[in-house]
């Protein structure tokens, strides 16, 4: 029986659905994006699965003033998993922008392939943090893929830019999750990278709709916001987890000091940030239920070795705790007793009081987008 075979045209369609890759959001690309008027609005990559569904979306948003920014986190996400996210997100994507997330830190053989997926799916940019690495920016380079860094400091600004990176990320000590020097706020950041480099920088930390306007005076060439992402209608992270970072105060966000290299790290607070200052340890425990029968990246124990290097691990699992238990007990269970929820400060400024009542990723540009259009509007009457 002969094959049957598809007309010219469905075969090239069939084709692009198979390779289609996000745009390049390079220097030239974002500096363009400037002078039209815009600025990007970059969706944070956060924790193990949080931000799962979320990116594409990100990037396809419509907006007046404003230019969607998707980014797939990598951390703790084995090869299928990884791939799947990175294609969900490009194929909702509309065209738009589609970064991937790495950390440093990670295992270095985990670090490499995850590196490849993201060169094989043909995603917008490699944005890392949580460490330093010049021979990532060379593969970057080497593939054609733009690389951004995480700075917190204008010194590692200046060092990225003349290893070849393309933008910046300037996160300042008010973000979620692992955090630079807790002493240096985000103003105050912006103004040190920009007097130390000539590239686009995004600004990052414990940012939210009312801050945009002075942020982007201040010469941002676009804002990263992750906690309002994660407290939205959409995405797949577990309903639990959009609750905890509703109807919070200051006394509700707390610091702890993570496995990772001992690095500070923003949470809100709970039964378990609590256990953790207590000098209480959380050894592994089997991620079989998570992982199946492939494991991470074909490691089946309890300790995965999803770190480079690991307090808890280094300990023999009597100091520390376990990062991907707790970020997947977060994330996937909902275990607010015994999950870690990373967040920024500015969860406590977050309006809604119920997760019933979320917006969804759309709405969240229309409330920015009308948020620039009233302080624009205000500056015109008082100049």
């Amino acid at each position: 029986m002969e094959t049957a075979k598809q007309p010219p045209a469905a075969a090239a369609a069939a084709s692009d659905e198979v390779c289609r890759r996000a745009p390049k959001l390079d220097r030239a690309t974002i500096e363009e994006i400037v002078r039209s008027g815009k600025r990007l609005l970059v969706q944070g990559a956060m924790g193990i699965c949080a931000s799962d569904g979320l990116s594409g979306k990100v990037a396809a948003a419509k907006s007046s003033r404003l230019v969607g920014v998707g980014t797939v986190s990598a951390v703790v996400k084995s090869e299928p998993i990884l791939r799947r996210e990175v294609r969900r997100a490009i194929d909702e994507s509309a065209g738009g922008y589609v970064g991937l997330n790495l950390m440093a830190a990670i295992n270095p053989a985990d670090f490499q392939k995850s590196l490849e997926i993201g060169f094989e799916a043909g995603i917008s940019f490699i944005v890392q943090g949580a460490g330093i690495s010049r021979s990532v920016v060379h593969a970057c380079r080497e593939a054609g893929i733009p690389f951004a860094g995480i700075v917190s400091s204008g010194r590692l600004a200046a060092m990225y830019e003349k290893w070849g990176a393309e933008f910046l990320v300037a996160e300042g000590a008010e973000a979620g999750g692992h955090i630079g020097d807790v002493d240096h706020p985000l103003p105050a950041l912006l103004a040190d990278v920009r007097a130390h480099s000539s590239l686009p920088v995004v600004a990052a930390g414990g940012l939210d709709a009312e801050d945009l306007p002075s942020t982007f005076a201040a010469g941002a060439a676009g804002a990263q916001l992750a906690t309002r992402f994660l407290a939205c209608s959409d995405g797949d992270v577990h309903p639990n987890f959009k609750q905890m970072h509703l109807a919070k105060g200051e006394r509700d966000v707390t610091l702890i000091i993570s496995c990772v290299k001992g690095m500070k790290a923003r949470a809100v607070r709970n039964a378990f940030t609590d256990a953790l200052a207590a000098g209480k340890t959380f050894p592994p425990r089997s991620k079989a239920w998570f992982y199946g029968k492939e494991g991470y990246f074909g490691r089946h124990k309890a300790c995965v070795e999803c770190l480079a290097a690991c307090r808890c691990r280094e300990s023999k699992h009597t100091k520390s705790f376990c990062i991907a238990d707790a970020l997947l007990a977060a994330a996937i269970k909902g275990d607010v007793e015994n999950g870690l929820f990373y967040t920024g400060q500015s969860v406590t400024r977050i309006p809604e009081t119920s997760a019933a009542d979320l917006p969804s990723v759309q709405e969240i540009f229309d409330m920015l987008d009308a948020t620039l259009a009233a302080a624009e509007q205000e500056a015109r009457a008082t100049g």
